[in-house]
C-alpha cells in the first residue's frame, strides 16, 4: 500500500485524534522510541506478519482472555490493523501519511476538563471473595502466584471528554507508553509502564516488572526498601524467572540485567529488564509466547488463569492484554494495557490489579489497587 507523506506539525498529537470524530482511530505515544503514531478510519484488518509488510504502520491489540461474553468488549482485539491515516512524529520528522485521498488536517486546540465524577460501583465482597480463592490455591500448593484485578465503575454528570483524558495521561506519566483506542463508541485508554516485548532487528527486549510499594502518603517506602522486601522480591523473581525461560526455549542468548527501581508519580516498582538476539520470530509471535507472564496471570500460568476466569467477577477484556505498534518492517513495542480504563459516554470503567503470593494481605493488596487506580483518575 502506498502512503503519501505531508510534512505536519501539530501543538499537540490529540489533535490528530479530534480531526477523526465518527471514525476507528488509535492513539500512541512511546517515549523509549520518541515515536508518536495517530491512526484514524480503519483501511484494513492485517492477516498475518506477511501483510503486515504491505502497510506503513500496524496496530496490535489483543484481549487477556481468548473469550469474553461481555458486550461492553464486543468486536475489539485480536487483531492488527492498518489505518488510512497516521499523524507520525519520529526521527526528528512530524507529518501526516494517508492512503488514498487526504483530508484537511485542523490544529485542533485541545481543552482541559475537570470531570465531576463518582464511584458507582461496590466490589469489596467481590475482591474478597476472589482473594479467599487464591488463596486456598497457593496454601494448598497449586499456584506461588496469582495476579487479581478490579473493575470500578465511575459514573460523570457529563459525558467523559476523551480528548482531555488522553492529554493528562501523557502529561501525567512521562515513564509511561500512552495509549487509546476508540471503536463503536466505546474508548479503552491507560498509561501502561511495562513492555511486554520490544522487537528491533534481531535484539528481543522484556520487562519483568513485578513488586509495588507507595511512594507518598501514610505507607509511603523509600526505594531502599523495596529493593531490600523479600515479600517482593519473591514476586518479582516469579516473573523474571518465567520470562527468561520463555526466551531461552527460543534462544541461548539471554541476558538479564541488575534489578531495580522504575519510578512512577504514585508508586515504585521493581523492573529487570531481560533481552534477548533471535531471528526466527515476529514482534506478535514473541508477545504471544511472553503473555501473560506472571506480573499478569500467575505461576504457573494455566492453574492461574482457571481460577480467575472461575472467580473473577468481571471480564478483563483489553486490560492487561498485549498493545502496541509496529513498522512495516517488523520493529516495534508491545506493552500489556494496564492503569487503564474502558470510556462509554458518562460511564468509566476503571481497571487495575496485584500479585498475590502467600504472604499477601487482601486489604493491603485493595489499597494497592486504588493507588494503581489514581493513573486514570488523576487524568479526570
Amino acid at each position: 500500500m502506498i502512503y503519501n507523506k505531508v510534512p505536519l506539525q501539530l501543538n499537540n498529537p490529540v489533535a490528530f485524534w479530534l480531526n477523526f470524530p465518527d471514525e476507528e482511530r488509535v492513539f500512541w505515544v512511546d517515549r523509549q522510541s520518541d515515536r508518536i503514531v495517530v491512526g484514524a478510519k480503519r483501511l484494513a484488518t492485517v492477516q498475518d506478519d506477511e501483510d503486515r509488510h504491505n502497510y506503513a504502520y500496524v496496530f496490535y491489540g489483543d484481549t487477556f482472555f481468548e473469550q469474553s461474553k461481555d458486550p461492553k468488549w464486543a468486536g475489539m482485539g485480536h487483531e492488527m490493523i492498518a489505518f488510512t491515516h497516521y499523524y507520525i512524529v519520529e526521527n526528528g520528522e512530524s507529518f501526516y501519511l494517508h492512503a488514498g485521498e487526504s483530508v484537511k488536517i485542523e490544529d485542533f486546540a485541545v481543552h482541559r476538563i475537570r470531570h465531576d465524577y463518582k464511584e458507582t460501583s461496590d466490589d469489596k465482597a467481590d475482591w474478597d471473595r476472589l482473594m479467599t480463592a487464591i488463596a486456598n490455591g497457593i496454601n494448598g500448593g497449586e499456584m506461588t502466584k496469582v495476579v487479581s484485578s478490579r473493575e470500578v465503575e465511575f459514573t460523570s454528570e457529563t459525558p467523559y471528554n476523551v480528548a482531555s483524558i488522553l492529554a493528562n495521561l501523557v502529561d501525567n506519566n512521562p515513564n509511561c507508553f500512552i495509549f487509546g483506542y476508540e471503536k463503536d463508541r466505546r474508548t479503552f485508554v491507560g498509561a501502561s509502564p511495562e513492555i511486554l516485548v520490544r522487537h528491533r532487528g534481531s535484539e528481543i527486549l522484556s520487562y519483568a516488572l513485578a513488586g509495588t510499594a507507595s511512594k507518598d502518603g501514610p505507607n509511603a517506602w523509600t526505594k531502599e526498601q523495596l529493593l531490600s522486601d523479600k515479600k517482593n522480591l519473591f514476586e518479582h523473581n516469579i516473573v523474571r524467572d518465567r520470562i527468561v525461560n520463555t526466551m531461552k526455549r527460543i534462544t541461548p542468548d539471554v541476558t538479564v540485567g541488575e534489578t531495580g527501581i522504575m519510578e512512577l508519580a504514585h508508586l515504585y516498582h521493581l523492573r529487570t529488564i531481560i533481552t534477548a538476539k533471535d531471528s526466527t520470530k515476529s514482534l506478535v509471535e514473541w508477545a504471544k509466547l511472553l503473555h501473560p507472564t506472571p506480573a499478569l496471570g500467575g505461576e504457573p500460568r494455566d492453574k492461574a488463569m482457571a481460577l480467575l476466569e472461575t472467580y473473577e467477577a468481571h471480564e478483563r477484556g483489553m486490560y492487561a492484554a498485549p498493545f502496541g505498534f509496529m513498522k512495516d518492517m517488523g520493529d516495534g513495542i508491545v506493552v500489556v494495557a494496564i492503569r487503564s480504563a474502558l470510556i462509554m459516554d458518562n460511564i468509566l470503567y476503571a481497571y487495575a490489579g496485584c500479585g498475590v503470593v502467600a504472604d499477601s494481605d487482601a486489604d493491603e493488596e485493595y489499597i494497592e489497587t486504588n493507588n494503581k487506580m489514581r493513573t486514570i483518575l488523576d487524568a479526570l
